[in-house]
């Protein structure tokens, strides 16, 4: 990757730290460690992790509290390579206001959150409420998904982006059937390059 144009952001990990069964959950922090390792090695700058889901027969609040010092845990190993840790919004203990319930628990600073463009973002006090619940903890990527989708808000995401400065990779992940992908992407890239032009120019 060094000697080539193609920048590697991040890893994908599928990793997650809600499991009821101690011994998972350490198999699951020390794999994220290992993708950590991983990321360093190739030149990457952070691991995309999962909260995941709440379990049955297990209250909300200790899951909560688990993901979070599961995170420092990694969190704090990330930190000596120099790589994030990016909890991204996924799995039913993912909606943003639970997000940043998990991330109350966290005190690693190489721990951060990673958006994930869920219409599900939008609900209770809107999405502006709930972006606003984790825009100082974000990371340097987030997930878009088909900016055609008119559910979710993603110009007024893309607004508070620009608005507070955030410089970081918005990653398009897109699983549309199209008859021409190259032709879908071109669009897609049409779209955002739109979007972060209102917001510029708002």
């Amino acid at each position: 990757f060094a000697d080539s144009p193609v920048t590697v952001v991040g890893l994908a990990t599928s990793e997650r730290f809600d499991w009821p069964d101690p011994a998972q959950l350490e198999k699951a922090i020390e794999s994220s460690k290992a993708f950590v390792k991983l990321s360093s090695d190739v030149g990457s700058s952070g691991v995309r992790v999962f909260p995941n889901s709440f379990q049955k027969d297990v209250p909300r609040e200790k899951t909560i509290e688990q993901i979070g010092k599961a995170l420092n845990v990694v969190g704090a190993f990330a930190a000596d390579y120099g790589q994030q840790v990016r909890l991204e919004a996924h799995g039913n203990a993912g909606d943003l206001p639970t997000i940043k319930a998990i991330m109350d628990h966290v005190a690693q600073p190489s721990v951060r959150v990673k958006l994930n463009s869920d219409k599900r973002d939008t609900a209770g006090e809107g999405f502006e409420h709930n972006f606003n619940l984790v825009k100082d903890l974000l990371g340097d990527t987030l997930h878009l998904h088909n900016l055609k989708d008119a559910q979710f808000p993603y110009q007024l995401q893309m607004d508070l982006l620009v608005k507070m400065g955030w410089g970081g990779w918005q990653l398009l992940e897109a699983s549309d059937k199209v008859q021409d992908r190259v032709q879908a992407l071109i669009e897609q890239r049409q779209i955002w390059d739109g979007m972060l032009a209102n917001s510029l120019n708002a």
